[in-house]
């Protein structure tokens, strides 16, 4: 399994439509992966917490090492911090050895009506193991 360690999500609140739409996972905003603790806790107290609105784009699907992701790439923001991601997107979807069909693209694509977000909830989260068992350690 993919171990992507602790990662610094942005998150919409958990009464958010997108929540019913993922796999037992909260959608987000991988601000960064593949951190230690001590550099996760230091940027994530220098990330000053604000409401973001974001909107989606296209759903896109993606293959790393066996770990399928469908996720909607973000429309640019206006004035992004400067911690910003490069090729921002949220997470809907996640499978182990399993591709992702067009079935799966097509029930998301086809029942997403809000296209527009708030992210709200920054959480340091470690990400080890199956995602199911992915737990947020740190929030604000």
């Amino acid at each position: 399994m993919k171990d992507f360690k602790y990662c610094i999500w942005y998150c919409p609140d958990n009464n958010h439509p997108w929540n019913f739409f993922t796999n037992r996972f909260m959608p987000h905003l991988s601000l960064k992966t593949n951190l230690d603790y001590s550099t996760a806790i230091n940027l994530f107290t220098k990330i000053k917490k604000q409401d973001i609105e974001v909107e989606l784009d296209k759903p896109i699907c993606h293959e790393d090492q066996g770990f399928h992701a469908l996720f909607y790439n973000l429309k640019p923001i206006n004035n992004p911090p400067p911690w910003w991601p490069k090729n921002p997107h949220i997470s809907f979807l996640y499978k182990y050895n399993q591709i992702i069909s067009p079935y799966e693209v097509h029930h998301l694509y086809s029942n997403m009506k809000y296209k527009k977000g708030l992210l709200k909830n920054l959480h340091i989260v470690k990400c080890s193991g199956h995602f199911t068992k992915w737990k947020i350690l740190l929030s604000k």
